[in-house]
């Protein structure tokens, strides 16, 4: 393939990727020996925009890959909603580490070297680069109220369990019964739900030591725990932990809110089977917790 053929192609691929994205979307760059370009890439499933710019060498794509760098991520889950008076929509962190740019590197050459000669390695890359995010960066976060002052104030004391409940020690004979739900497999993870009675921080963490008083429990790559307890004051506590997998926790209480239970502890352990998910690791995630909840009873009989 010579180099007329190869810009033909790249043409294709740009004329293809405005097409999906709209011309808007493409900053086109006049360079020497090959085409660039700056894609404004929607991260559809974290509600943000990746900034991504691209080189074509002369030899793309019958002899050489593709070329990216990362200029930046844009928060747009503020734009995506409409915004509603005496609130603030505080920004997430969207980072792009070395680690991430040598994974991201390293998989658009397998895109390239699998499918050589072939136009859709970015478009491909994009969806791939879309699920890999998702895996890593924090979900949108919610809107901060203000008081009459106009300046932002912390949640409520009923979202921090830790001020509203005694503490007490977190020894393991404290532990409420503990039910344990079938497992759920995908592509060789494997995902577990645990769920209690809970009625104090105590028993809180008594659960999980016991829980990790067991050894494959305890080697798993993550144990998402979520809670929500009615105080004796009618206030509710409620707390999370993604224990590595991020916003894991937070979907989880969010189940919880759904379900409408109270003094109800759920943990979902994964092992991971060394393929990567994308966002149906959520879902399967709430599915393993929602089975133990199912098949205990407590969904019916919900504690008081």
């Amino acid at each position: 393939m010579d180099i007329v053929d190869n810009r033909q192609r790249q043409q294709d691929e740009l004329v293809a990727l405005e097409a999906i994205f709209g011309e808007q979307a493409i900053e086109r760059c006049n360079v020497d020996g090959g085409a660039s370009f700056v894609l404004h890439a929607p991260i559809d499933s974290m509600e943000a925009q990746a900034d991504l710019r691209f080189y074509f060498p002369e030899s793309y794509p019958s002899n050489s890959p593709p070329i990216f760098e990362w200029i930046g991520a844009r928060d747009m889950s503020s734009e995506s909603r409409p915004p509603q008076a005496g609130f603030i929509y505080p920004n997430r962190q969207l980072l792009f580490t070395s680690e991430m740019t040598e994974q991201a590197n390293s998989e658009i050459h397998r895109m390239w070297s699998e499918d050589v000669g072939k136009d859709v390695v970015i478009y491909s890359w994009l969806a791939w680069l879309n699920d890999y995010l998702a895996e890593r960066w924090p979900l949108p976060l919610d809107p901060i109220p203000l008081p009459k002052d106009g300046k932002a104030k912390p949640p409520a004391a009923a979202d921090q369990p830790s001020a509203n409940i005694a503490a007490e020690q977190s020894d393991s004979s404290l532990a409420p019964a503990i039910f344990t739900g079938r497992a759920l497999e995908m592509k060789k993870s494997v995902f577990v739900g645990h769920v209690a009675q809970v009625k104090t921080a105590g028993q809180v963490q008594a659960v999980q030591s016991t829980l990790l008083q067991d050894k494959k429990i305890a080697q798993a790559t993550h144990n998402i725990m979520a809670y929500r307890i009615r105080l004796e004051n009618g206030s509710l506590s409620q707390d999370n932990d993604d224990d590595g997998e991020t916003a894991a926790g937070k979907r989880l209480a969010h189940l919880l809110q759904l379900l409408n239970v109270e003094n109800i502890m759920v943990v979902v352990t994964r092992w991971y089977g060394g393929t990567h998910l994308g966002p149906d690791r959520f879902k399967l995630i709430n599915n393993a917790a929602r089975l133990a909840l199912d098949e205990s009873g407590l969904l019916k009989e919900p504690s008081n």
